[in-house]
């Protein structure tokens, strides 16, 4: 259901901006694209697990998660921060049990 609000909200917002450019692409398309050539994109606007996937997948062709920007930005306020993969975060937790 959230993917489908998502896009119902993303194409009635297109309709309102016609100059700029709205397209829909399956994830696994524009990972494909990302990685062949990524000057296709200026801007790209997803869910917030798709764009985790495609954030991870582009920080490794750079080197790796802690290289990364990431920003969060909403109406009061802002953050950012080097981005931490969940995977990343779980895998140093339970380390950190077997070590105790």
């Amino acid at each position: 259901m959230s993917d489908g609000l998502f896009l119902r909200c993303c194409r009635e917002a297109a309709k309102k901006f016609p100059e700029i450019k709205f397209e829909e692409k399956y994830l696994d398309t524009v990972c494909l694209t990302m990685v062949q050539d990524p000057s296709h994109y200026d801007v790209l606007v997803m869910p917030n697990l798709y764009g985790d996937i495609l954030s991870d997948l582009c920080a490794g062709l750079v080197g790796g998660l802690g290289l990364t920007p990431s920003g969060n930005i909403g109406l009061n306020g802002a953050i950012f921060e080097s981005v931490r993969s969940y995977l990343s975060l779980l895998s140093n937790f339970m380390l950190s049990m077997f070590e105790s």
